[in-house]
């Protein structure tokens, strides 16, 4: 995928990757430290729901099992990711992949059908988040579900995949503010104003130079970096230099960030 707008700068300073529109800022914008949180609790839940969706996959027939998406339940050393069908009353629940501590599950047939109230309103979010996206960027999105830290709805992330293993889709992920019984989408936020790709290459190249030569990533959506940021960098294991609105450059890394400089040109006298 081509950069919509690739600002290429002398050769001994970082090119930036924006975005071609100037989107109003975020409606919602949480703390550093929420922010921080919230793209670590992303990543946890995503690289485990990913080794469980891959041995579902290898050991039943998704289609046989009519299965429709997932649910997760449970701190991230623990978390169970519940399998869903669609039966002849509604949602139940079909396979268990149970963490413990290791990050290989166990895998183990629902002992109910019966979902309870919260797993219900997490399966009713996800699957309206899975039909939103449908026709934004190529289609290609996983979902994950966080508590809402300002309320008792939930947060669901739509996440881009990137095409390629040389790129990092830093474009097209989106945040869905939803009441608690999962059926009313109260706020839709996309979190880039693109659906662009970054090449992985020149990304590592900013990590190797501490943000002098590659390439940093521009939002125009809040003054510091997203949650998205953060987990994109523990999923890509790079750091990661972000450019927010007021122009403070950000380093992510490892689940954390700081500000690396202030404002680009020359000193304030």
């Amino acid at each position: 995928m081509k950069h919509p707008f690739l600002a290429v700068l002398p050769a001994a300073l970082l090119a930036l990757l924006t975005m071609p529109t100037s989107a109003a800022p975020l409606v919602r914008h949480f703390d550093t430290a929420t922010t921080e949180r919230l793209g670590r609790e992303m990543f946890e839940q995503d690289r485990r729901a990913a080794i469980a969706a891959d041995l579902v996959r290898d050991n039943f027939d998704p289609n046989e099992e009519q299965l429709v998406g997932f649910i997760t339940r449970g701190a991230a050393a623990q978390l169970r990711v519940r399998f869903v069908r669609a039966g002849a009353a509604g949602y139940e629940a079909a396979i268990d992949a149970v963490f413990d501590e290791l990050l290989l599950p166990a895998l183990e047939r629902a002992p109910t059908p019966d979902l309870s109230a919260t797993e219900q309103a997490q399966i009713t979010a996800r699957l309206q988040v899975v039909k939103d996206v449908a026709s934004r960027c190529d289609g290609r999105y996983n979902t994950l579900a966080l508590a809402d830290p300002d309320g008792d709805g939930m947060l669901v992330y739509a996440i881009a995949a990137a095409s390629g293993a040389d790129t990092l889709m830093v474009g097209g992920h989106i945040r869905y503010s939803i009441s608690a019984d999962g059926k009313t989408i109260e706020h839709i936020e996309p979190l880039a104003t693109s659906c662009a790709a970054a090449p992985l290459a020149d990304l590592e190249s900013a990590a190797k130079t501490n943000g002098v030569k590659g390439l940093a990533l521009r939002t125009t959506l809040a003054d510091t970096p997203l949650e998205t940021h953060v987990f994109l960098s523990l999923t890509h294991d790079i750091p990661l230099f972000i450019v927010g609105n007021d122009l403070k450059m950000w380093r992510v890394e490892k689940g954390r960030m700081t500000v690396v400089r202030e404002k680009p040109g020359p000193a304030t006298p």
